[in-house]
């Protein structure tokens, strides 16, 4: 019975019953199960565990279910909390107890990655018409020139995207945000400040990978084709070039080529072929341009769109 009152309230899916004790610990089911407010304090926290408990220890229990993604703030000064969801929970798990997330059995871990992909696909706009976020593929130059521009406190964090899917085994400890206020990453403590010239070289470091790089007002996403979210979205939609939005798009110079295959072999998607002299399916390109600087002879250039 309890384990259904935590379902429901929690909203966890069908997908994730046999990890509800896994990541949700039994304080915070208790808590879950007794409290009947939308939003609440450290004195409503105290009541529900019905036993001598202080203000200070209920107020460090919802500090840690901030942290952990079980509780969201509404209120910093007034320390009012409300509940979060097991998506809000999930995200927040895979990236800061990544050990743990990742000890699931591969099964677990492909079921709750195809469970939150599926429901962020249905948070997106139906509206296939429309791009659903602000998000643009940029090549490394122009997101360099983004960083510089930028007068905010950056933070560091592992890629969520990649931390949830770990198809690919490229870098985690990848995305770049400006984002700090209640809820994000950073105000719960999962995020590292670091300098521009240190976000300048994780991005040259995460093109020399053969990662992608998506830049929105909030931040800057280094990403791959197998785990990001966004791109599996965007194929989802049939909106490759359009959604994540794409200035450019690849141009060849099969003159140039010496069939070396480095460009096979640093997309994502599966541009090129090499079969009859080098050609590219441009219905497929998102403008990342990082097969150009893989490209040795320069047979490779990117042009608008």
């Amino acid at each position: 019975m309890k384990d259904k009152i935590v379902i429901e309230k929690f909203k966890i899916p069908e997908e994730a019953y046999d990890v509800i004790t896994y990541i949700l610990t039994e304080d915070e089911r208790h808590f879950i199960t007794g409290i009947d407010r939308k939003t609440f304090t450290a004195s409503d926290a105290a009541k529900v565990f019905l036993k001598d408990i202080t203000l200070a220890r209920a107020e460090e229990f919802l500090q840690n279910g901030y942290k952990r993604g079980v509780f969201n703030l509404v209120d910093a000064d007034k320390k009012i909390y409300s509940l979060n969801s097991f998506y809000g929970r999930l995200d927040v798990f895979a990236i800061s107890e990544m050990d743990k997330y990742r000890a699931l059995t591969e099964e677990q871990k492909n079921r709750l990655d195809s469970w939150y992909f599926g429901d962020y696909v249905a948070s997106l706009d139906p509206d296939l018409s429309v791009r659903p976020t602000s998000d643009e593929v940029l090549p490394l130059k122009e997101v360099l020139e983004f960083i510089d521009k930028q007068d905010r406190t950056i933070y560091l964090n592992p890629c969520d995207c990649r931390a949830l899917s770990g198809k690919c085994h490229k870098p985690v400890l990848t995305c770049i945000t400006y984002k700090n206020g209640l809820n994000s990453f950073s105000h719960r403590g999962h995020s590292k400040v670091i300098t521009k010239e240190e976000a300048k070289e994780l991005v040259r470091n995460a093109d020399k990978a053969g990662l992608m790089h998506t830049v929105n007002p909030n931040g800057i996403c280094n990403c791959c084709g197998d785990c990001c979210y966004l791109f599996r979205a965007g194929d989802s939609r049939d909106s490759t070039g359009v959604w994540p939005k794409a200035q450019y798009i690849i141009e060849t110079d099969p003159e140039k080529c010496i069939s070396c295959g480095k460009c096979t072999k640093t997309c994502h998607f599966q541009v090129f072929t090499l079969e009859d002299g080098l050609k590219a399916d441009k219905s497929r390109c998102v403008g990342c341009g990082i097969c150009v600087g893989k490209c040795p002879k320069g047979a490779l250039t990117l042009i608008q769109r």
